[in-house]
């Protein structure tokens, strides 16, 4: 026999919180992110608009809107894409391989999850630069383990 609740509505198929609240978070290409913390729901009409997933104790905590989730299983919750503050601390190489250095900080387009310019700490060889290097995104050419971009070290550095 299905369970009604007051309303008359099937709730036997419907997602609860402890489906959800301490499930991993995981990207779409299989990284493990966190531990999802927190529902939130907009109170005026109880919709559901995403998740606060917990990275750890060193690790600042991100908020997941409903758009980005792909499916809550059993066992985890899955994004339907890679959450890009995770490249930070990921080596940064030119269009001819050479390590140019390692992400720093990002710069987002408001809340979204889309890069505008993240910032590279340059390697040992570039002991000359000393300063952070801003890389828009329109230089990026891939982001896998690394990120790769679709110019010389040497255009970055005469900018």
């Amino acid at each position: 026999m299905q369970e009604k609740n007051i309303s008359g509505k099937k709730i036997n198929k419907t997602i609860t919180s402890e489906d959800i609240l301490g499930k991993n978070v995981i990207d779409a290409e299989g990284g493990f992110i966190g531990v999802a913390e927190k529902i939130f729901i907009e109170p005026k009409h109880m919709n559901f608009i995403g998740i606060s997933v917990d990275k750890g104790i060193i690790k600042k905590g991100l908020t997941i809107g409903k758009n980005y989730i792909d499916k809550i299983t059993d066992h985890a919750v899955f994004l339907k894409i890679r959450v890009v503050f995770d490249i930070k601390g990921m080596l940064v190489f030119d269009k001819d391989g050479k390590k140019v250095g390692k992400v720093s900080s990002i710069d987002l387009y408001g809340n979204r999850n889309k890069i505008k310019k993240i910032y590279v700490k340059p390697s040992f060889r570039l002991f000359s630069f000393k300063e952070k290097i801003a890389i828009s995104e329109e230089l990026i050419e891939n982001i896998g383990d690394n990120v790769l971009l679709n110019v010389k070290i040497s255009s970055l550095l005469k900018k």
